[in-house]
């Protein structure tokens, strides 16, 4: 008799923390991640709208380029902007697309509003520089506050496909050989530094 109710309190116990784990995790992804760090949200003209043909001047050139995370976000909000597919965006309206730069990798964020609350969801890359190019991998994504690795970011997949055809452009010139740093707050492509091994 007290095996089955220790069996029984252990089987409720069980229950019990599997339905508390789901609904902090409900929490997680429904909390907003915070954009408090985030330089450039708000849009006010101060980028040059030739700054797309000032990265190709300089490469051409052989000269570096350096672009800041506030310019490079006040850039994308310029060109960016994104629409839900016509099944739910009556529901959920797109908000903006953000860029979190760190050492030696970045975050791009997507902000959308759903019932008068904010919902948040990214996408953490590395970058690398190879002889080809630029190589950018997955390395994991957060949902809200909930942080995931890459593989769990396929949800994602579609969105990040639709930025990805409207910055055309942008993707030919990461494709030239190039010398890439990341650091907080700033990006520098440098053509002048010899990627492949010495013989």
């Amino acid at each position: 008799m007290f095996r089955s109710r220790l069996k029984s309190v252990l089987f409720h116990t069980f229950n019990l923390s599997v339905i508390l784990g789901i609904v902090w995790v409900h929490i997680l992804i429904l909390s907003p991640e915070s954009l408090e760090d985030i330089e450039g949200q708000k849009f006010n003209n101060k980028v040059p709208k030739d700054l797309l043909d000032q990265v190709v001047a300089a490469i051409d050139s052989g000269n570096s380029f350096e672009c800041s995370e506030e310019a490079l976000n006040q850039y994308l909000g310029s060109i960016i902007s994104a629409k839900e597919s016509d099944g739910i965006g009556q529901f959920i309206q797109f908000k903006g697309l953000f860029v979190r730069l760190l050492e030696g990798q970045f975050d791009l964020i997507f902000v959308r509003e759903a019932f008068g609350n904010t919902f948040t969801s990214s996408v953490r890359f590395t970058m690398s520089s190879k002889d080809s190019g630029i190589e950018i991998k997955v390395r994991s994504g957060r949902y809200g506050n909930l942080q995931v690795p890459g593989g769990f970011m396929n949800l994602m997949r579609s969105g990040i496909m639709r930025v990805g055809n409207v910055l055309g452009i942008e993707k030919k010139i990461l494709s030239r050989p190039l010398s890439v740093k990341l650091r907080d707050g700033w990006i520098r492509l440098d053509p002048r530094l010899s990627l492949s091994p010495e013989n």
